[in-house]
Parts: structure tokens; C-alpha cells; sequence
């Protein structure tokens, strides 16, 4: 029951009186949280790059991070995905790797009694030419990318090499 001199609200008037401030003040209240999780990584990147900031306002803000993006844009622009020099790390990390197993297994097969001595022999041979290989492939990369074929390798293999057994006798570390 309406009183005497009051209507009812309509759904547009409602929307208007209503729901669109609160619509409102959530989407400024939004914009604003990001705007100030954006203000912060801003200032931690300008901290770390040696510059302070005292205030910066909300057109700071966005200013600042999209000269940030055009920089970042720009070195990714300039510079290879992938480095030479992070390739060389990674190289030496890997040959580094590759020369402590090979220690491992020349260890074993020095102190464990009773492991055939031919195939340690054999199998620490295979290790140092694998070595070698891995520092060619290091000084010609264009080589390294061939593929190998597996059948070529094993129609030259040398006599010598066939006498030692393949299959349940061997070990792998995988």
C-alpha cells in the first residue's frame, strides 16, 4: 500500500537510483585495486632499477607502465630468444654432468670386485668418445644438428665391439 503522495519506482527508475551507483562504485573500486597492485609493481622495478618514487598518481601510473612494456617490447625485439651465452652455460652444465657420471662408473668399476673387466674397459672407451663428440659438436654446431641413423651405426661397428654382450649383462643407470 502506497502512502498518500508517494509512487511506486519503476525498474528504470531503480536502476538509475540504485543500481547504477553501486555499479559504479564497484567498477572504480576495481580499477582502482589493480591500479594500485600496478602502482606497486612499478615502484618495486624502479626501486631495483635504482630510482625513487615518492607518489605517483593514477596517470603516473599508466604512463610509467607503458614506457615499462615499450622498453621490455623493445629488448625482446633486439635481442634472440635464446643467447649463445645461456646455450654455453647450459653446454658446460651438461658436459660437466656428463664427466661426473663418467668418474661414477670408472669408480665402480675400479672398487666394486667381481664386474667384467672388459666391458668396464669397453664401456669407459664409449664414455670418452661420447665426451669427445659433445666438445666437436661444441666447436661445429652445424654438425650437431644432423640427425644420427641408429642402422648406419650399427652396420660399422668394429669387430672388437661385437664381442661384447648385449642385452640382460647390461647395465643402465634408466
Amino acid at each position: 500500500m502506497a502512502v498518500q503522495g508517494q509512487r511506486f519506482m519503476t525498474k528504470t527508475q531503480h536502476y538509475r537510483k540504485v543500481t547504477k551507483p553501486l555499479l559504479e562504485r564497484k567498477r572504480r573500486a576495481r580499477m582502482n585495486l589493480y591500479l594500485d597492485e600496478l602502482k606497486d609493481l612499478i615502484v618495486d622495478t624502479m626501486d631495483a632499477q635504482g630510482e625513487q618514487v615518492s607518489k605517483l598518481e593514477k596517470a603516473d601510473i599508466l604512463e610509467l607502465t607503458v614506457n615499462y612494456l615499450k622498453a621490455q617490447q623493445q629488448q625482446r625485439v633486439a635481442s634472440p630468444q635464446s643467447p649463445p651465452a645461456a646455450n654455453q652455460v647450459n653446454l658446460d652444465k651438461f658436459r660437466a654432468g656428463y664427466t661426473q657420471a663418467a668418474y661414477e662408473v670408472s669408480h665402480i668399476f675400479s672398487t666394486v670386485p667381481g664386474l667384467d673387466l672388459k666391458f668396464g674397459t669397453h664401456l669407459m672407451k664409449q664414455l670418452g668418445h661420447q665426451l669427445k663428440d659433445i666438445k666437436q659438436e661444441e666447436s661445429c654446431p652445424e654438425m650437431a644438428e644432423e640427425p644420427v641413423n641408429l642402422a648406419d651405426q650399427k652396420r660399422s661397428k668394429s669387430p672388437q665391439e661385437e664381442d661384447i654382450p648385449h642385452g640382460e649383462d647390461v647395465w643402465r643407470p634408466w
